[in-house]
């Protein structure tokens, strides 16, 4: 699996991870975003959700199952705004942003 698979499919599902998620931004960052996956990588996301959520850790860990059953691998959410500020600026360098 590759970036561009993950990528492929977010596109194809945007609108409704959109109306199921609240889900504004979405990106790649990690071993996929760099190429440097191995089989056993999980994917790691980068997202930010529409404001005022309800039930918004719920959504996330729906979110996560999700896309862990699409693609048969562990999944790690994040969300910039909370971000540690000593990894904050790598992600965000790295991060591809599916469009």
């Amino acid at each position: 699996m590759r970036k561009e698979d993950i990528s492929e499919f977010i596109r194809q599902n945007r609108l409704w991870l959109k109306e199921h998620f609240h889900i504004e931004k979405i990106a790649i960052f990690g071993s996929f975003a760099r190429n440097e996956q191995t089989d056993k990588s999980d994917i790691d996301l980068l997202i930010e959700l529409e404001d005022n959520i309800p039930d918004i850790h719920e959504k996330k860990e729906e979110l996560r199952k999700y896309f862990r059953n699409k693609f048969n691998r562990n999944v790690d959410i994040a969300r910039e705004k909370y971000l540690k500020s000593y990894v904050k600026h790598q992600i965000l360098h790295e991060s591809v942003y599916v469009e």
